[in-house]
């Protein structure tokens, strides 16, 4: 049941702060109408003489086969069957629109798989291989960690040869104690911060002028918007 009272309230303060738009309708999921959708539909129709009703379909939203956008938008017609007067449900054609932004968006998340692969983007498919790269890094330090311990406890026998190419290996790692290092390692980091904070504020300053254009358009005073919840 519907609180009929608390949805003419948000009704009337969202009309408050968005007049040009109106309330066509609602929404739930299923993969079918059931005889609740048209409980909830007579009773938002004592607030909109002619909602909309949009079903998405969550079944196939699941399925790998599924290419179309499983949605339905239904309007509702009163017929007499059986000689009694019954509301049903008929489907509305309807067309998505879609900005640029957009599609560029979906196509990106569209192109990455759950488990990471995927083509995607060019940066993902670099962030993809410095993830590979790190995660082999770390596998063959702890198997030389694992060795120098074994070494140590007298588990294996020590090998020279194999002991003198880990210490060459270690001695082109930097010193993390020395002065120069900190210095170094202080002014990279403190470039990385300033690179990630303009990247941000570069990013911020997109989405506002985004933001800006699509509220010019929206309210724009020449032609009446509706928008459908």
């Amino acid at each position: 049941m519907i609180d009929q009272k608390y949805l003419i309230q948000k009704q009337e303060q969202f009309k408050k702060v968005f007049p040009l738009y109106d309330f066509l309708g609602w929404y739930s999921t299923g993969s079918s109408v059931s005889a609740a959708d048209i409980e909830i539909h007579k009773q938002i129709s004592e607030t909109n003489e002619s909602p909309l009703y949009l079903l998405l379909d969550t079944v196939a939203c699941a399925r790998e086969d599924t290419k179309d956008l499983p949605i339905s938008i239904l309007e509702s017609e009163v017929r007499v069957l059986n000689d009694q007067p019954t509301m049903i449900f008929v489907k509305v054609p309807y067309k998505i629109e879609t900005g640029e932004a957009e599609r560029i968006a979906v196509d990106h998340v569209a192109r990455i798989t759950p488990s990471g692969g995927g083509s995607g983007s060019l940066l993902t498919a670099h962030l993809m291989g410095v993830h590979n790269a790190l995660s082999m890094l770390n596998i063959r330090v702890k198997i030389i960690v694992k060795f120098l311990e074994a070494v140590k406890a007298g588990k294996i026998p020590a090998d020279h040869g194999l002991l003198r190419r880990v210490g060459s290996l270690i001695n082109q790692l930097p010193s993390a104690d020395t002065p120069g290092f900190k210095r170094d390692f202080i002014n990279e980091y403190n470039d990385a911060l300033v690179i990630t904070y303009l990247a941000a504020i570069t990013k911020g300053a997109n989405n506002t002028n985004e933001l800006i254009d699509k509220f010019n358009v929206t309210f724009d005073k020449s032609s009446r918007r509706r928008a459908f919840f």
